[in-house]
């Protein structure tokens, strides 16, 4: 899904469009379907919330409106009277994944170790060298071949192995999203890692930044953003009630208004 709205910040400022790429989604989401029970409670033991990224509501009006203040001198978003930014702890509580005392960022490596990654993700070596892919200037699985293993595992309720190809899907298509629909070596590298959130934090900005004053399209992790954003705003009142569009109820808010 890929929609472009167009937020007012000030009137005498140019605004900038955005567009929104959320991918995979209605796959993904119907996998995650198939985790309830006490698999479910094993599944965000392992891997934190991440499954709420399916199916958490993202209001493209909302973020484009955050968007138009960013304030790339100060990297945050600057509105009037008050500034927000996320921050680790945040996405960290978010997405119920501590932050591990290591290097926060992998490194990539040139020639990955494909039996670890076999391990990880609990298929075959065969399985890995004959779908191990080369999509532009790096390698990955693409996500038909993962969807399709997860979907024979969950045909034989083989649960474990499952929520790892699962897993990995969230990590290669929402958390950190490159190629269409393929999930590459460095989302690969963070799923093993188990260190995600110094990462998507990083790549919030970076993408944030990177596209300022230019509009474009956005690729982060949008439910996390959103939902970061959301987390500030008031729950009720005017805020909640008003008709006005997203720009004029953010406008109407003072700093005593924010969570």
């Amino acid at each position: 899904m890929a929609n472009n709205v167009t937020a007012t910040r000030e009137a005498t400022r140019r605004t900038h469009t955005y567009s929104f790429h959320r991918e995979g989604l209605i796959q993904l989401g119907q996998l995650g379907g198939l985790i309830t029970g006490h698999n479910k409670t094993v599944f965000t033991e392992n891997y934190g919330n991440i499954l709420t990224l399916l199916d958490s509501h993202v209001d493209e009006w909302g973020l484009s409106t955050l968007l138009q203040f960013y304030d790339p001198d100060l990297r945050c978003f600057t509105f009037s009277g008050y500034q927000l930014a996320p921050t680790l702890e945040e996405y960290s509580h978010f997405l119920n994944i501590k932050i591990q005392h290591k290097v926060p960022f992998v490194c990539v490596p040139e020639k990955p170790d494909l039996d670890n990654i076999a391990n990880a993700l609990y298929l075959s070596i065969e399985d890995v060298l004959g779908n191990w892919k080369k999509n532009g200037n790096t390698h990955g699985f693409y996500m038909s071949f993962l969807v399709e293993k997860a979907q024979e595992l969950a045909n034989k309720k083989v649960w474990e192995a499952f929520n790892a190809l699962l897993a990995a899907l969230i990590y290669g298509i929402v958390m950190f999203p490159n190629i269409h629909k393929f999930v590459d070596l460095a989302a690969i590298c963070l799923f093993v890692d188990k260190n995600p959130v110094p990462t998507l934090l990083a790549d919030t900005y970076y993408s944030v930044h990177s596209r300022y004053g230019k509009g474009g399209a956005i690729r982060n992790c949008l439910p996390l953003l959103y939902t970061w954003f959301k987390s500030h705003l008031p729950t009720s009142g005017p805020f909640i009630t008003s008709t006005q569009k997203w720009p004029q109820r953010i406008m109407g808010l003072t700093g005593n208004d924010i969570v």
